[in-house]
């Protein structure tokens, strides 16, 4: 005898081995990290305390940081360039930014965010952290970045050569 729930059974398809590979690789790809960051005021403030502190020493001409892959391998990073490409386009040189590093107005972005961020009311603070978790949980907008960021590193590599 056949019942009701037993045919709906044999029309529903059964989660394959490829769709729960599929699922956990975009949960690895989406899993959230800027937001949970932003829950912590204390991670903010560290992290775009030391952001501006790169970029206005930069800015003055004081090199705090040497990239430790160009400086052992002669090798450029897929960092390297970005604090000098920031400051160049906070000074209006959008073009020599550009060129410098093509993701300086995205870590810029970002570096304006964490310290506005970190500095507004804790509900504030609160609410941004969970609207930057359901975006990345829905875009996988860190995942994207990180993957055109390798690409452009590549490019500019190939481009040295």
């Amino acid at each position: 005898m056949t019942t009701a729930s037993s045919l709906i059974d044999k029309e529903r398809p059964s989660k394959t081995a490829d769709s729960v590979s599929l699922t956990r690789i975009k949960d690895g790809l989406f899993a959230p990290v800027l937001g949970p960051l932003m829950q912590n005021r204390w991670i903010i403030v560290l992290l775009a305390a030391v952001a501006l502190a790169l970029v206005a020493s930069s800015a003055m001409g004081i090199a705090v940081w040497q990239c430790p892959l160009r400086s052992t391998l002669g090798v450029v990073c897929p960092g390297c360039g970005l604090t000098r490409a920031m400051v160049l386009l906070i000074q209006g040189h959008w073009h020599a930014s550009f060129h410098t590093h093509a993701f300086a107005p995205i870590f810029l972005i970002g570096v304006t965010v964490l310290t506005i961020t970190g500095i507004t009311p804790k509900k504030f603070q609160q609410k941004a952290a969970r609207w930057t978790t359901e975006v990345e949980k829905r875009t996988g907008v860190v995942a994207v970045l990180m993957m055109a960021m390798l690409t452009y590193w590549i490019f500019r590599i190939l481009h040295l050569l």
